[in-house]
């Protein structure tokens, strides 16, 4: 028998990962006691900021800091809410630009859950699979199909 040579060609074709929206649908069920804890620890503050040194109560100053509070409350609810809507674009193919605005949110979040009113545990939790959702939906647009 002769040697024969043989070619082989390998096509390796990778198709967009589902971990985008599986990561944003988890990320948002964490979201929900991460907003809980955000709405309890908003309703503390703006009590606590009404208590004056001499044990009365400041009825205007705890006013003002429960609406910077319920507005602090609401925007971490809708930067939850889009990223979440955006996690199911992550297939699409404005998956780049899709995937930035994801990874912006999960940062704002993980940046908020470690220094804002939100939860460290959740806020950690909800700011990491947001991040991961918008860095696969930043690969998916690299990928074919």
């Amino acid at each position: 028998m002769e040697n024969q040579e043989m070619t082989v060609n390998v096509n390796v074709e990778q198709k967009k990962s589902n971990a985008a929206w599986i990561c944003g649908l988890i990320g948002f069920i964490t979201s929900i006691p991460n907003t809980l804890c955000a709405l309890l620890c908003a309703g503390a503050a703006a009590a606590a900021s009404g208590i004056q040194e001499d044990g009365t109560f400041d009825e205007a100053a705890a006013d003002k800091a429960a609406g910077g509070a319920a507005a602090y409350f609401w925007v971490i609810v809708l930067v939850s809410i889009v990223c979440f809507v955006l996690a199911f674009m992550g297939k699409k193919k404005n998956s780049l630009a899709t995937g930035v605005a994801i990874l912006v949110g999960g940062v704002f979040i993980l940046i908020n859950g470690f220094i804002g009113f939100g939860s460290m545990l959740w806020g950690t939790a909800t700011g990491g699979l947001y991040i991961a959702s918008g860095i696969v939906s930043i690969l998916n647009n690299k990928r074919s199909n």
